[in-house]
Protein backbone atom coordinates (compact mmCIF):
# COMPACT_ATOMS: atom_id res chain seq x y z
CA UNK A 1 0.00 0.00 0.00
CA UNK A 2 1.21 3.49 -0.81
CA UNK A 3 1.37 5.42 2.47
CA UNK A 4 1.92 8.85 0.87
CA UNK A 5 4.92 10.85 -0.30
CA UNK A 6 8.34 9.64 0.83
CA UNK A 7 9.23 12.74 2.78
CA UNK A 8 12.33 11.14 4.30
CA UNK A 9 14.11 11.33 0.94
CA UNK A 10 15.64 14.80 1.13
CA UNK A 11 16.34 14.90 -2.61
CA UNK A 12 12.58 14.80 -3.37
CA UNK A 13 11.55 17.25 -0.68
CA UNK A 14 10.36 20.77 -1.38
CA UNK A 15 9.91 23.73 0.90
CA UNK A 16 6.14 23.18 0.58
CA UNK A 17 6.54 19.61 1.87
CA UNK A 18 8.31 20.90 4.98
CA UNK A 19 5.63 23.54 5.51
CA UNK A 20 2.85 20.94 5.23
CA UNK A 21 4.57 18.59 7.66
CA UNK A 22 5.20 21.39 10.19
CA UNK A 23 1.71 22.86 9.79
CA UNK A 24 2.94 26.29 8.69
CA UNK A 25 3.10 28.34 5.51
CA UNK A 26 5.99 28.06 3.04
CA UNK A 27 6.87 31.68 3.86
CA UNK A 28 7.36 30.71 7.52
CA UNK A 29 9.76 27.93 6.51
CA UNK A 30 11.60 30.39 4.27
CA UNK A 31 11.90 32.87 7.15
CA UNK A 32 13.38 30.17 9.39
CA UNK A 33 15.84 29.00 6.74
CA UNK A 34 17.03 32.54 6.09
CA UNK A 35 17.47 33.52 9.74
CA UNK A 36 14.63 36.06 9.82
CA UNK A 37 13.88 35.20 13.45
CA UNK A 38 11.86 38.35 14.15
CA UNK A 39 9.27 37.15 11.63
CA UNK A 40 8.63 33.83 13.41
CA UNK A 41 7.64 33.04 16.99
CA UNK A 42 10.07 31.00 19.06
CA UNK A 43 7.79 27.95 19.39
CA UNK A 44 7.00 27.90 15.66
CA UNK A 45 10.66 28.40 14.77
CA UNK A 46 11.72 25.41 16.87
CA UNK A 47 8.95 23.26 15.36
CA UNK A 48 10.05 24.13 11.85
CA UNK A 49 13.71 23.47 12.65
CA UNK A 50 12.80 20.10 14.19
CA UNK A 51 10.82 19.21 11.07
CA UNK A 52 13.73 20.21 8.80
CA UNK A 53 16.11 18.06 10.84
CA UNK A 54 13.72 15.10 10.98
CA UNK A 55 13.06 15.12 7.25
CA UNK A 56 16.65 15.88 6.33
CA UNK A 57 15.55 18.76 4.12
CA UNK A 58 18.24 20.82 2.43
CA UNK A 59 17.36 23.78 0.18
CA UNK A 60 18.44 23.32 -3.43
CA UNK A 61 21.08 26.02 -3.81
CA UNK A 62 20.72 26.47 -7.58
CA UNK A 63 16.95 26.76 -7.43
CA UNK A 64 17.23 29.18 -4.53
CA UNK A 65 19.58 31.41 -6.52
CA UNK A 66 17.37 31.32 -9.61
CA UNK A 67 14.24 32.24 -7.67
CA UNK A 68 15.83 35.15 -5.86
CA UNK A 69 18.39 36.34 -8.44
CA UNK A 70 20.96 36.24 -5.63
CA UNK A 71 24.06 34.17 -4.98
CA UNK A 72 23.47 33.70 -1.22
CA UNK A 73 27.18 34.31 -0.73
CA UNK A 74 29.08 37.20 0.81
CA UNK A 75 32.63 38.22 0.04
CA UNK A 76 35.33 38.92 2.61
CA UNK A 77 38.18 40.98 1.17
CA UNK A 78 41.41 41.41 3.18
CA UNK A 79 43.91 43.94 1.84
CA UNK A 80 47.22 42.94 3.44
CA UNK A 81 50.70 42.80 1.89
CA UNK A 82 51.76 40.01 4.27
CA UNK A 83 51.29 36.70 2.36
CA UNK A 84 50.33 34.82 5.53
CA UNK A 85 47.55 37.31 6.26
CA UNK A 86 45.46 34.74 8.13
CA UNK A 87 48.28 34.36 10.66
CA UNK A 88 47.10 37.63 12.15
CA UNK A 89 44.86 36.61 15.09
CA UNK A 90 42.81 39.80 14.73
CA UNK A 91 41.98 38.99 11.10
CA UNK A 92 41.16 35.36 11.87
CA UNK A 93 38.84 36.39 14.71
CA UNK A 94 36.99 38.83 12.46
CA UNK A 95 36.70 36.29 9.63
CA UNK A 96 35.43 33.64 12.08
CA UNK A 97 32.72 36.00 13.29
CA UNK A 98 31.64 36.79 9.74
CA UNK A 99 31.68 33.15 8.66
CA UNK A 100 29.74 31.84 11.65
CA UNK A 101 26.94 34.38 11.30
CA UNK A 102 26.74 33.81 7.54
CA UNK A 103 26.52 30.05 8.07
CA UNK A 104 23.71 30.48 10.58
CA UNK A 105 21.79 32.35 7.88
CA UNK A 106 22.55 29.82 5.10
CA UNK A 107 25.01 32.05 3.28
CA UNK A 108 28.39 30.92 2.05
CA UNK A 109 31.56 33.02 2.36
CA UNK A 110 34.12 33.78 -0.35
CA UNK A 111 37.41 34.88 1.24
CA UNK A 112 39.88 36.86 -0.90
CA UNK A 113 43.30 37.97 0.31
CA UNK A 114 44.66 40.89 -1.72
CA UNK A 115 48.12 42.45 -1.93
CA UNK A 116 48.57 46.06 -2.97
CA UNK A 117 50.51 45.10 -6.11
CA UNK A 118 47.58 43.03 -7.41
CA UNK A 119 44.64 45.37 -6.88
CA UNK A 120 43.79 45.40 -10.59
CA UNK A 121 43.57 41.59 -10.70
CA UNK A 122 41.22 40.89 -7.79
CA UNK A 123 38.67 38.22 -8.89
CA UNK A 124 36.11 39.44 -6.38
CA UNK A 125 36.18 42.86 -8.07
CA UNK A 126 36.31 41.74 -11.72
CA UNK A 127 33.83 38.86 -11.46
CA UNK A 128 31.11 39.71 -8.97
CA UNK A 129 29.94 36.44 -7.40
CA UNK A 130 28.52 37.64 -4.09
CA UNK A 131 25.57 39.63 -2.78
CA UNK A 132 27.73 41.92 -0.64
CA UNK A 133 31.23 42.44 0.71
CA UNK A 134 32.93 42.86 4.09
CA UNK A 135 36.34 44.50 3.68
CA UNK A 136 39.36 44.70 5.99
CA UNK A 137 41.79 47.23 4.53
CA UNK A 138 45.39 48.12 5.33
CA UNK A 139 48.17 50.23 3.83
CA UNK A 140 48.41 53.98 3.24
CA UNK A 141 45.13 55.87 3.21
CA UNK A 142 45.44 56.58 -0.52
CA UNK A 143 45.76 52.85 -1.23
CA UNK A 144 42.78 52.00 0.95
CA UNK A 145 40.73 54.75 -0.69
CA UNK A 146 41.54 53.40 -4.16
CA UNK A 147 40.22 49.96 -3.27
CA UNK A 148 37.25 51.43 -1.44
CA UNK A 149 36.18 53.36 -4.53
CA UNK A 150 36.43 50.20 -6.61
CA UNK A 151 34.24 48.40 -4.10
CA UNK A 152 31.67 51.19 -4.10
CA UNK A 153 31.48 51.03 -7.91
CA UNK A 154 30.32 47.42 -7.65
CA UNK A 155 26.98 48.84 -6.40
CA UNK A 156 26.52 46.13 -3.80
CA UNK A 157 26.14 46.29 0.00
CA UNK A 158 29.48 47.04 1.67
CA UNK A 159 30.65 46.85 5.28
CA UNK A 160 34.10 48.08 6.32
CA UNK A 161 35.90 46.62 9.33
CA UNK A 162 37.86 49.17 11.39
CA UNK A 163 37.51 51.79 8.66
CA UNK A 164 35.14 54.73 8.29
CA UNK A 165 33.72 56.06 5.02
CA UNK A 166 32.07 59.32 4.03
CA UNK A 167 29.70 57.35 1.81
CA UNK A 168 26.26 57.16 3.45
CA UNK A 169 25.57 53.72 2.00
CA UNK A 170 28.68 52.09 3.47
CA UNK A 171 28.54 50.69 7.01
CA UNK A 172 31.59 50.84 9.30
CA UNK A 173 31.93 48.33 12.14
CA UNK A 174 34.88 49.09 14.41
CA UNK A 175 35.97 49.19 18.03
CA UNK A 176 37.07 52.03 20.28
CA UNK A 177 40.81 51.63 19.59
CA UNK A 178 41.57 55.25 20.45
CA UNK A 179 39.73 55.06 23.77
CA UNK A 180 41.50 51.82 24.71
CA UNK A 181 44.90 53.36 23.91
CA UNK A 182 44.07 56.45 25.95
CA UNK A 183 43.20 54.31 28.96
CA UNK A 184 46.34 52.21 28.80
CA UNK A 185 48.61 55.24 28.21
CA UNK A 186 47.09 57.06 31.21
CA UNK A 187 47.70 53.92 33.26
CA UNK A 188 51.40 53.99 32.36
CA UNK A 189 52.03 57.72 32.76
CA UNK A 190 50.16 57.82 36.08
CA UNK A 191 52.63 55.20 37.33
CA UNK A 192 55.65 57.31 36.49
CA UNK A 193 56.43 56.35 32.90
CA UNK A 194 57.52 59.47 31.02
CA UNK A 195 59.36 57.89 28.06
CA UNK A 196 57.07 55.60 26.07
CA UNK A 197 57.95 53.37 23.13
CA UNK A 198 55.06 52.26 20.89
CA UNK A 199 55.59 49.16 18.72
CA UNK A 200 53.69 49.29 15.43
CA UNK A 201 53.56 46.92 12.45
CA UNK A 202 55.33 48.03 9.28
CA UNK A 203 52.02 47.80 7.46
CA UNK A 204 49.63 50.69 8.20
CA UNK A 205 46.30 49.68 9.73
CA UNK A 206 43.46 52.07 10.62
CA UNK A 207 43.14 50.49 14.08
CA UNK A 208 46.83 51.00 14.85
CA UNK A 209 46.60 54.60 13.66
CA UNK A 210 43.74 55.15 16.10
CA UNK A 211 45.78 53.60 18.93
CA UNK A 212 48.78 55.79 18.15
CA UNK A 213 46.56 58.89 18.09
CA UNK A 214 45.18 57.95 21.50
CA UNK A 215 48.67 57.54 22.99
CA UNK A 216 49.80 60.83 21.45
CA UNK A 217 46.83 62.59 23.03
CA UNK A 218 47.81 61.37 26.50
CA UNK A 219 51.52 62.13 26.04
CA UNK A 220 50.73 65.67 24.92
CA UNK A 221 48.35 66.21 27.80
CA UNK A 222 50.57 64.68 30.51
CA UNK A 223 54.02 65.76 29.26
CA UNK A 224 55.38 62.35 28.29
CA UNK A 225 57.67 61.54 25.35
CA UNK A 226 56.59 59.04 22.69
CA UNK A 227 58.78 57.14 20.23
CA UNK A 228 57.25 55.03 17.44
CA UNK A 229 59.12 51.85 16.50
CA UNK A 230 58.02 49.96 13.38
CA UNK A 231 58.37 46.19 13.55
CA UNK A 232 58.12 44.93 9.99
CA UNK A 233 55.80 41.93 9.64
CA UNK A 234 55.30 41.73 13.45
CA UNK A 235 57.13 38.40 13.65
CA UNK A 236 59.11 37.55 16.76
CA UNK A 237 62.36 38.17 14.88
CA UNK A 238 61.24 41.46 13.30
CA UNK A 239 59.89 42.81 16.56
CA UNK A 240 62.88 41.90 18.68
CA UNK A 241 65.28 43.30 16.10
CA UNK A 242 63.36 46.59 16.06
CA UNK A 243 63.29 46.79 19.87
CA UNK A 244 67.02 46.04 20.09
CA UNK A 245 67.93 48.75 17.58
CA UNK A 246 65.63 51.30 19.23
CA UNK A 247 67.15 50.67 22.67
CA UNK A 248 70.70 50.79 21.32
CA UNK A 249 70.03 54.12 19.64
CA UNK A 250 67.85 55.82 22.25
CA UNK A 251 68.35 54.02 25.55
CA UNK A 252 65.88 52.10 27.69
CA UNK A 253 62.34 53.55 27.79
CA UNK A 254 60.16 53.57 30.90
CA UNK A 255 57.45 51.62 29.09
CA UNK A 256 56.97 49.67 25.86
CA UNK A 257 53.45 49.63 24.42
CA UNK A 258 52.79 46.82 21.98
CA UNK A 259 50.39 47.81 19.22
CA UNK A 260 49.16 44.26 19.73
CA UNK A 261 49.84 41.45 22.18
CA UNK A 262 52.21 39.54 19.91
CA UNK A 263 54.63 42.46 19.71
CA UNK A 264 54.34 43.07 23.46
CA UNK A 265 55.15 39.43 24.24
CA UNK A 266 58.11 39.52 21.83
CA UNK A 267 59.41 42.60 23.66
CA UNK A 268 59.06 40.88 27.04
CA UNK A 269 61.07 37.89 25.78
CA UNK A 270 63.79 40.19 24.41
CA UNK A 271 64.05 42.18 27.65
CA UNK A 272 64.20 38.96 29.67
CA UNK A 273 67.03 37.65 27.46
CA UNK A 274 69.00 40.81 28.30
CA UNK A 275 68.35 40.53 32.03
CA UNK A 276 66.05 43.60 32.01
CA UNK A 277 63.29 43.26 34.59
CA UNK A 278 59.61 43.62 33.59
CA UNK A 279 57.99 45.61 35.11
CA UNK A 280 60.80 46.63 37.47
CA UNK A 281 62.91 48.39 34.85
CA UNK A 282 60.54 48.58 31.88
CA UNK A 283 56.75 48.35 31.92
CA UNK A 284 55.19 46.49 28.97
CA UNK A 285 51.58 46.52 27.73
CA UNK A 286 49.75 44.91 24.83
CA UNK A 287 46.50 45.32 22.96
CA UNK A 288 43.79 42.82 21.89
CA UNK A 289 43.65 40.44 24.85
CA UNK A 290 43.23 37.27 22.78
CA UNK A 291 43.49 33.88 24.46
CA UNK A 292 47.20 33.36 23.77
CA UNK A 293 48.05 36.47 25.82
CA UNK A 294 47.35 34.36 28.92
CA UNK A 295 50.68 32.57 28.24
CA UNK A 296 52.65 35.78 28.86
CA UNK A 297 54.94 35.83 31.89
CA UNK A 298 54.53 38.16 33.67
CA UNK A 299 50.82 38.36 32.93
CA UNK A 300 50.16 41.00 30.31
CA UNK A 301 48.47 44.34 30.92
CA UNK A 302 46.36 44.73 27.80
CA UNK A 303 43.07 45.84 26.28
CA UNK A 304 40.52 43.28 25.16
CA UNK A 305 39.40 43.66 21.55
CA UNK A 306 36.00 42.54 20.31
CA UNK A 307 37.35 41.22 17.01
CA UNK A 308 35.05 38.19 16.77
CA UNK A 309 32.06 40.31 17.72
CA UNK A 310 33.04 42.86 15.06
CA UNK A 311 32.99 40.15 12.41
CA UNK A 312 29.69 38.80 13.68
CA UNK A 313 28.13 42.27 13.70
CA UNK A 314 29.55 43.11 10.27
CA UNK A 315 27.93 40.02 8.75
CA UNK A 316 24.67 40.80 10.52
CA UNK A 317 24.66 44.35 9.12
CA UNK A 318 25.57 43.14 5.64
CA UNK A 319 22.80 40.56 5.53
CA UNK A 320 20.32 43.09 6.91
CA UNK A 321 21.24 45.43 4.06
CA UNK A 322 20.88 42.61 1.53
CA UNK A 323 17.53 41.47 2.94
CA UNK A 324 15.91 44.78 3.92
CA UNK A 325 17.79 47.42 1.94
CA UNK A 326 19.28 49.26 4.90
CA UNK A 327 21.87 49.08 7.68
CA UNK A 328 20.88 49.70 11.29
CA UNK A 329 23.53 52.47 11.45
CA UNK A 330 26.38 53.78 9.32
CA UNK A 331 29.07 53.80 12.04
CA UNK A 332 28.99 51.12 14.73
CA UNK A 333 31.64 51.32 17.48
CA UNK A 334 32.07 48.43 19.89
CA UNK A 335 33.65 49.05 23.32
CA UNK A 336 36.97 47.63 24.50
CA UNK A 337 37.94 46.79 28.07
CA UNK A 338 41.12 47.22 30.11
CA UNK A 339 42.69 43.96 31.34
CA UNK A 340 45.01 44.32 34.37
CA UNK A 341 48.15 42.22 34.74
CA UNK A 342 51.67 42.22 36.21
CA UNK A 343 53.70 43.40 33.21
CA UNK A 344 53.21 47.11 33.92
Amino acid sequence: MNSGPKLARSGNLTLKDVALEAGVTPMTVSNVLNGRDTEVGAETRERVKATIDRLGYRPHASARRLRSQRSFAIGVLVLDDVPQFLNDPFTTQVVAGISNFATECNYSVLLQGVRSDSLVRVPLLSQVQTDGVCAILSGPQSQRETLLQRLIKLHMPLVLIQERSANDDVCAVRQDDRGGAVEIARYLVSRGASRLMFLAPGQEWPAITERIDGVREVCSEMGADLRLVFCGAETLEDTQRAVRVAIEENGLPDAIMGGNDRMAMAAIQFLDSKGIQVPGEVRVTGFNGFDFAAYSRPSLVTVRSEAYEMGHRAAKELLARIETGQFSASDIVLPVSFIPGNSA
